[in-house]
């Protein structure tokens, strides 16, 4: 009997620790779901109702890799402004977002970009303001038209030659008409651009369909989204997942380190240095420190010019070709101006293309919109003091999202954003403006100017030199429209910038020489 006795008393202490347990749960729950829909900042605004409970929604969009997606759509459903969180806004309209950009009073939150620190403190990863001009006024000299124009003939080389070289092989193989993936090809071009002009070394990576370079490359990724989910993912148990990126990465900084080393002693000794970017890095100095560049820091900044240069420039070039394939007008127009304007065996460069052929720019400008690489969103924190947006008061520490997707689609600006009509930028070429693909302000991306040397030279060459078709059975053509009435894209993926989510799939067509 006393047996039983003491165990009714335990299971009756162990019932009111539990209910106490759920009763904590439940109340802290209301507290929350109270404050999140009532009481906090964003309480005020329209948005999504599952955007209320924290990160729940954001980790289902990565994981699914359907953030441009769901950024465009977020625009169309809540407009120039709405919440996807207790305390975290997003904006789309453009002098909302042209002002956060304009200065660093909104900085980005560390948390948010620590993950690009694993090759040590770059552009990308940097939030502090005096460090991010420091390195601003050391490397902007190299980006510079003047500076990049000296590297074309690398440029031409690396690209556009080898494209060709490659191109042309196939089709003479194949008799005549040639299938290429426009994708692989364009993704390799501009890593062997970027890597000869950076490393000083020609991986041929193009060639060879693929070399050392990419997969280092690919380690520096997955180390960056190792460091999301291991708070010390150089320790075990972490290694058993990052030990491979980990020895990836140390291999890929020993060899920029060396490269560096190198190029120094050869200068010293009494060459010539190359007109690179290499040797921009090197020679880098800030007129108002006079600091210059250590080679551990030249080195990270090639990685991440390599890392985020080679995605914005060929997936830009990729979803190119394909909306050309999907609006058939547009690409004869295209065409029929740049082999109007060019005999056939001219190799036409940057400045070239971008005065001489205006609907191409234009066309150019329209993809960067419609199909953004950065179709997605950016945060800023508000600064001390707070800041008005579309006449409400954001609290100094408010989480401000800046949306591309919503900037690029925003009715106020395009009028008909769902149409995809390059004439806009004809008719008014102010609105380039507005396309916000390289960021803006006092970030925008350094390299851009690069990316365009890139995308002008190989896109009009490449319009020039082949006539381009889709395969036959091509799930992504013409005739498959929405209900507006457009052709449907091919599915996109976000992987730290926008792409297509099966390229090996969908970005095949069929190439023959031009007459």
């Amino acid at each position: 009997m006393v047996y039983f006795d003491i165990f009714s008393i335990f299971d009756k202490d162990k019932l009111l620790s539990s209910q106490i347990v759920w009763a904590t749960a439940a109340a802290f729950f209301i507290g929350y779901v109270t404050y999140a829909f009532f009481l906090s900042f964003g309480s005020q605004f329209r948005g999504p109702l599952i955007a209320r409970f924290g990160i729940v929604r954001d980790l289902v969009v990565f994981a699914s890799g359907t953030f441009a997606d769901v950024c465009e759509d977020d625009y169309y459903r809540y407009g120039d402004i709405y919440h996807i969180g207790a305390n975290r806004i997003a904006l789309s309209n453009v002098s909302d977002c042209r002002r956060v950009l304009a200065s660093h009073d909104f900085r980005k939150p560390r948390f948010r970009y620590q993950a690009f620190d694993t090759i040590g403190p770059n552009m990308l990863s940097n939030t502090v303001p005096e460090i991010s001009n420091i390195r601003r006024r050391q490397i902007g000299p190299m980006f510079r038209h003047g500076y990049l124009a000296e590297m074309e003939p690398a440029i031409k080389e690396c690209s556009i030659k080898a494209l060709k070289a490659k191109w042309d092989r196939l089709i003479d193989d194949s008799g005549g008409t040639a299938v290429v993936n426009y994708y692989s090809d364009f993704l390799l071009i501009v890593f062997d651009i970027i890597s000869t002009l950076g490393f000083d070394y020609q991986f041929r990576t193009l060639e060879n369909n693929g070399s050392q370079i990419v997969k280092w490359v690919d380690d520096v990724h997955q180390l960056n989204m190792y460091r999301i989910l291991f708070a010390y993912p150089a320790r075990f148990p972490a290694t058993l997942f990052t030990g491979k990126s980990i020895k990836g990465v140390q291999d890929f900084l020993d060899f920029g380190n060396r490269i560096t080393e190198e190029r120094r002693k050869q200068v010293e000794a009494g060459m010539e240095p190359p007109k690179d970017i290499l040797q921009a890095l090197i020679d880098a100095v800030d007129p108002v420190t006079k600091e210059k560049l250590t080679t551990a820091e030249i080195t990270a900044e090639n990685i991440i010019l390599l890392m985020a240069g080679t995605n914005s420039a060929s997936y830009t070039m990729a979803w190119f070709l394909h909306y050309m394939m999907l609006y058939p007008d547009i690409y004869k127009r295209a065409v029929d101006e740049v082999r109007s304007a060019f005999p056939q065996d001219h190799c036409i460069g940057y400045t070239e293309g971008r005065t001489k052929l205006p609907f191409l720019d234009a066309c150019i400008y329209e993809v960067m919109r419609i199909r953004g690489v950065t179709s997605v969103i950016f945060p800023r924190e508000v600064p001390a003091g707070g800041a008005s947006f579309q006449g409400y008061h954001f609290p100094a520490g408010t989480s401000v999202f800046l949306n591309f997707a919503g900037l690029n689609h925003n009715k106020d600006v395009w009028g008909d954003p769902r149409n995809f009509r390059p004439d806009r930028f004809i008719e008014n070429e102010n609105l380039k403006q507005n396309v916000f693909t390289f960021s803006s302000g006092v970030r925008v991306c350094p390299g851009r100017s690069l990316a365009h040397f890139e995308l002008y030279t190989v896109l009009a060459n490449l319009l020039k030199d082949y006539d381009f078709k889709l395969p036959e059975g091509s799930p992504w053509g013409p005739d498959n429209v929405d209900k507006f009435g457009n052709p449907i894209p091919m599915p996109r993926t976000f992987v730290t910038t926008v792409r297509p989510k099966y390229p090996e799939r969908d970005c095949n067509v069929l190439i023959t020489k031009a007459a």
